[in-house]
């Protein structure tokens, strides 16, 4: 593992976790997990154009309240409702930012979410849901769906681009015991997305720091502030390419020494990430790079 060459603050862009004891406290829920699969699925059905798929998502006697004010009850009003959704928006693109889910009883959960609908000319429509969850014959359905317009101005919307980093994730080096776990969540009122992280040795923890990623307005970017225990700190500036995430950081470590450095978050996938880091510096001098490091999400917590 080579995350051991970097300060703290440097480190905390290397996407590990939260000690066994915070992942107990705060890990993803099975509810959580579910919830998560089947948006997944929807957009795949949704970005296909597969109409009966997407209203297989629904019980039979779902109520469906539109962004527009309309009200759909029933499975097949939301079938048709969905078709006429389709008439104009041939090839749009779904993506579904789940925010919370909280379990209301074994078989219930309600969750709030943002999604986003990209048009073939590339025009972007957003929105919030409350949607409600039922279990059935050991099914997830989705037994009441509210849309409401999304406040374009809400960072939560400016965020939903990094949702799939919510969660548990850990890079692991067998060879020397080393591991680096991290939790991504989302805060009280999803304006700030927050990271946990712990570098542990066996079980001695050697390293912990936190960091907070919100959008700045005036600026108009995704950044980034980052803290270790030792009193080291760092502010960082996002920039996407595709499914990569660029992320320049300024700093200063414990001893006052200043540092920059350009690390590079990669989704290969929902359940795996790869990072690197170049440019690093110390108080001006070139440091060296930190190659490809895969890190894979947590799961079973």
């Amino acid at each position: 593992m080579k995350v051991l060459s970097l300060s703290i603050a440097s480190l905390l862009m290397v996407v590990g976790g939260v000690s066994a004891q915070e992942t107990d406290q705060a890990a993803t829920t099975p509810e959580q997990t579910a919830v998560n699969a089947l948006n997944r699925a929807y957009e795949v059905a949704y970005n296909k154009g597969d109409v009966k798929a997407l209203a297989s998502f629904f019980a039979e006697d779902a109520e469906f309240s539109t962004e527009d004010g309309r009200t759909l009850t029933g499975h097949a009003a939301i079938e048709e409702g969905i078709r006429d959704s389709f008439a104009g928006s041939k090839g749009s693109k779904l993506e579904i930012a789940s925010i919370s889910v909280r379990r209301l009883s074994a078989d219930v959960v309600v969750e709030k979410g943002a999604t986003k609908v990209t048009a073939k000319d590339g025009d972007v429509e957003r929105s919030t849901y409350t949607a409600i969850h039922v279990k059935k014959d050991d099914k997830w359905r989705i037994s009441q769906l509210i849309e409401t317009p999304y406040p374009e101005e809400s960072p939560g919307a400016k965020l939903a681009e990094l949702d799939w980093l919510i969660g548990d994730w850990e890079d692991v080096d067998k060879e020397n015991d080393l591991s680096v776990r991290s939790q991504y969540v989302w805060s009280k009122g999803a304006a700030f997305i927050t990271r946990n992280v712990t570098v542990k040795q066996g079980e001695e923890t050697l390293l912990e720091g936190w960091q907070i990623i919100g959008w700045d307005p005036v600026e108009g970017s995704i950044r980034s502030w980052t803290f270790d225990a030792e009193g080291g700190f760092a502010e960082g500036r996002w920039t996407r390419e595709g499914e990569r995430w660029l992320v320049r950081e300024s700093g200063v470590n414990p001893d006052g020494g200043r540092t920059t450095v350009e690390n590079t978050i990669t989704k290969v996938g929902e359940d795996k990430l790869t990072w690197q880091s170049g440019n690093r510096t110390l108080d001006g001098e070139p440091l060296p790079s930190i190659g490809v490091i895969e890190v894979k999400r947590v799961k079973g917590n």
